[in-house]
């Protein structure tokens, strides 16, 4: 059943499966067309969210006990399955067959894995054997691996590169996905174990009461709201077989570069709006916009003072402040008359305009300030994660050299020893002909 928690009624109710069993796992898909549920016997069933009916049942030939079920996040059609054997399997439910099948890569239960939500070909996954692997699913290998001294039973990412994984003696682990060696921060106060992990959602940044103009124009816009998954522009990780390619040091080269930073997923310069956009894009769309906004409000200020200037000229009130308890003024007070006001009530207005318009342009320069900090924060990365790969490279070149040395000096003893055994032998020859 699909409930309604705020009327507290029932929207969707779904038939029974044939072979009835308890449903532990529930997912939607990425486009909420599909609902995948898991029962305890093993069976996977996918309801269609239009028809209400089950339109496939995926069962595992692998396993029948499933550890940990959901969709992918991005692609509507892939379904992760982890089992109590230590299989990880992707299943593509348009066609019901295994897109990626990493057989026994943990040599316990696999107790949770995750998508993550900044390179789609990226999973994780944690197991009671004390392992966290990373795994490519284009490549499918895995790409990295952490061995902790706790057993692990849940796992979560972030859109950061922090992962967070929950222990069975009650602490919370969270690592960096740019640097595995050690956990930056280790998180007690459970006494028992910690079944599901999660990180907070990231708060929108709060803006000014006067910028509901801009939220109007920002629904209006054309352009889509951007996502926080990155399009994957190259392979995400260095594997020992590839050699790596020419590194671009320059932050405005093309998005399809082969950059590390592009592959973690920390060059925001590769986020797209409608998987076509750039942040050029972005930028001016936002430098526009406060114009727009600008000429709006001077616009609106513009409208407001007529009422003014030439109605009160128009009009011979009789000023309020030159009668006093009903009698006329006699002259002395003739002084305040409508144009005083009316110079008093532009004077305000143009204040006013003047302030908003340094509240605007304060606005403005804060958030060019914040794109250039955002540019070269990007610039410097780029370069770090650069020189990072390339000294990966160097240090993989140098132990394959050291085996290689390693191995000549194994031959060569052996050659020495095979010398000295044939030298042995020749000297037996020579006792053995010429005994006396």
């Amino acid at each position: 059943m699909i409930w309604d928690t705020k009327n507290k009624t029932i929207t969707k109710t779904f038939p029974t499966p044939v072979q009835q069993s308890c449903v532990n796992y529930l997912s939607y898909n990425a486009k909420n067309t599909s609902l995948a549920a898991t029962t305890q016997n093993g069976d996977t069933v996918i309801y269609g969210l239009v028809s209400n009916i089950p339109v496939l049942t995926v069962k595992l030939s692998c396993s029948r006990s499933i550890s940990a079920m959901k969709f992918h996040h991005e692609s509507r059609s892939l379904l992760g399955l982890t089992t109590d054997e230590g299989h990880v399997v992707l299943r593509d439910i348009t066609t019901n067959k295994d897109k990626v099948f990493f057989e026994n890569v943990h040599a316990s239960p696999v107790s949770d894995f995750a998508f993550s939500l900044i390179n789609k070909d990226v999973l994780l996954s944690s197991g009671y054997d004390k392992v966290m692997h990373v795994y490519d699913i284009r490549l499918q290998n895995v790409v990295s691996t952490i061995r902790t001294p706790h057993t692990l039973t849940s796992l979560a990412i972030n859109n950061e590169n922090q992962v967070a994984l929950g222990t069975k003696n009650g602490l919370v682990l969270v690592y960096d996905l740019r640097d595995l060696a050690n956990p930056f921060k280790v998180l007690k106060g459970h006494e028992e174990e910690v079944r599901r992990v999660a990180f907070q959602p990231n708060k929108h940044k709060t803006v000014s009461a006067d910028v509901s103009l801009r939220e109007d124009m920002e629904t209006l816009s054309p352009h889509k709201i951007n996502s926080p998954v990155r399009g994957r522009a190259s392979d995400m990780f260095f594997t020992n077989d590839t050699p790596p390619k020419n590194v671009e040091l320059s932050v405005q080269g093309d998005a399809k570069a082969d950059s590390f930073l592009v592959m973690m997923g920390l060059d925001k310069s590769n986020v797209d709006f409608d998987e076509e956009g750039n942040k050029s894009e972005r930028k001016s769309d936002r430098t526009e916009l406060r114009y727009r906004q600008l000429d709006a409000e001077k616009n609106i200020s513009k409208m407001s003072t007529p009422l003014n200037s030439r109605t009160a000229e128009t009009l011979g009130f009789p000023s309020p402040i030159g009668i006093t308890n009903g009698v006329p003024d006699d002259g002395r007070g003739s002084h305040f008359n409508l144009s005083n006001v009316k110079q008093t009530n532009s004077n305000v207005n143009v204040a006013n305009l003047d302030t908003k318009a340094l509240e605007e342009m304060k606005d403005f320069v804060k958030l060019t300030l914040a794109d250039v900090a955002d540019d070269n924060r990007n610039y410097f990365l780029h370069i770090m994660m650069a020189l990072t790969k390339q000294k990966l490279f160097l240090e993989k070149q140098l132990v394959g050299m050291n085996e290689q040395i390693q191995h000549l000096v194994q031959n060569q003893n052996a050659l020495v020893e095979i010398n000295r055994k044939l030298a042995m032998e020749i000297d037996q020859l020579k006792i053995q002909r010429n005994p006396f």
